[in-house]
């Protein structure tokens, strides 16, 4: 007996594909999964700093959250520039693409996507049954294509392409499609510094989306934000899965929100991604501006290229002819120009990696104390998160399961040492 058939989606379908974990990456060359450095997720190499108790994130864990999101719609509203009433809540930007598409598509629908562009735009799309045109990244041709669409997609700043158009430019584009909802993904935003929040809180058919898995580096949370005028915002609200971020994450996300602490590191972020850009341009790769906390290189080889840093435990991201490679510690970064072949000019910032057998310590020290310290110990743990913070590091300390205590804190030693002397 044939089981229940699902709904059909929209034509060129296809499912969205993680990527390999460190895990993965270190299985499939030999490696130690400690010394794999993930330069492909467009995450901070360090997690936020957490200034709400533990105690106090969890105390409501027992109950579903407050519907209305009214205290994280208020955080996010006062950070954006809004009111509450024209910020909609759901699980990381990835939640709001679905919404938007389930609010405005259907099967006798078309979406407009950049080509390339992150696929989930064309994923939610379909799954909803529409029809998923691509067009080029240029404005002018993006608004041709979608004169008759429903849902116009960009992303600003791009991804993978790090290009951004200015706010006023998709104003316009949105003004002169006024039966389109053009939807803007600004998940790099406080990169790039250009927002359409102002315009969309005018015009009913413009949507800003935002993330704080990116430079508030919360992105284990799932919250993401959508700023839009209040009617529009209404119908997303209508349309939205009961409940879809969890207590904790509310509580965790509407702090940082109220209190962002993430202006020294956006800036040191940018000021390595151009360090980084200005040495692959200097050897002879093509690495256009961007304006996002990744650095683009094209070229014509670029999956022979990508596998050949894997297998040294440096993962990008690769396209048909680029690769992104995430902008993490100078010391890392000097990692993966070596593996390009490109010598590393000197950082203005303190920073070391050390990778020993089953362990790594990747550390910058001007930091603030944020910290991912994962090595098989808790208490062990806890001693160098403590070390850390009290000396205001940036620590990655990371260990396979069966590193003893006095590998891990050689490692971290050697790191620490190597930082000073630099």
């Amino acid at each position: 007996m044939a089981g229940a058939a699902p709904r059909p989606p929209g034509r060129d379908f296809t499912p969205y594909v993680w990527a390999a974990t460190a895990a993965d990456v270190a299985a499939r060359h030999g490696l130690c999964p400690a010394h794999v450095l993930r330069f492909d997720a467009n995450l901070p190499p360090f997690p936020a700093r957490i200034d709400v108790p533990p105690d106090a994130a969890l105390t409501e864990r027992g109950e579903y959250p407050e519907g209305t999101y009214a205290e994280l719609r208020s955080a996010a509203a006062a950070y954006a520039g809004v009111s509450p009433d024209e910020i909609a809540i759901d699980a990381g930007a990835d939640g709001l693409i679905g919404l938007v598409a389930r609010t405005y598509l259907a099967p006798d629908r078309r979406a407009v996507v950049e080509a390339p562009t992150y696929p989930l735009y064309a994923i939610a799309s379909r799954v909803e049954g529409a029809e998923v045109d691509p067009a080029p990244r240029d404005l002018e041709a993006l608004a041709r294509a979608a004169r008759c669409a429903h849902v116009l997609w960009l992303c600003n700043p791009g991804n993978p392409t790090g290009a951004l158009w200015s706010a006023a430019e998709i104003g316009s584009v949105a003004a002169m499609l006024p039966d389109t909802l053009v939807c803007v993904d600004e998940a790099y935003y406080e990169y790039a510094g250009e927002t359409v929040a102002p315009r969309a809180r005018e015009l009913p058919n413009l949507v800003c989306i935002r993330t704080l898995s990116k430079a508030f580096a919360l992105a284990g949370l799932r919250v993401g934000y959508s700023v839009a005028a209040k009617e529009t915002t209404s119908s997303l609200a209508e349309r939205r899965l009961p409940a879809p971020v969890a207590t904790v994450a509310a509580t965790l996300a509407a702090a940082a929100l109220r209190r962002p602490q993430i202006a020294s590191e956006v800036s040191a972020t940018v000021r390595e991604r151009e360090r980084l850009r200005t040495a692959l341009a200097a050897a002879g790769y093509d690495a256009p501006a961007v304006h996002a906390n990744f650095v683009l290189v094209r070229m014509s080889d670029a999956p022979a290229v990508a596998r050949n840093l894997e297998r040294q435990g440096l993962v990008v991201r690769a396209y048909r002819d680029t690769i992104r490679i995430t902008v993490r510690t100078p010391a890392d970064d000097d990692l993966l120009l070596a593996g390009l072949g490109v010598d590393a000019p000197p950082s203005r910032l303190a920073s070391a990696t050390v990778r020993s057998p089953g362990v790594r310590a990747s550390l910058v020290l001007a930091g603030s104390g944020r910290t991912r310290v994962v090595t098989g110990n808790r208490a062990r743990d806890d001693r160098f998160t403590r070390i850390a913070r009290d000396a205001q590091l940036d620590l990655e300390l990371v260990a396979d399961r069966l590193a003893t205590d006095a590998a891990v804190g050689a490692t971290f030693a050697r790191a620490l040492e190597r930082a000073l002397g630099s």
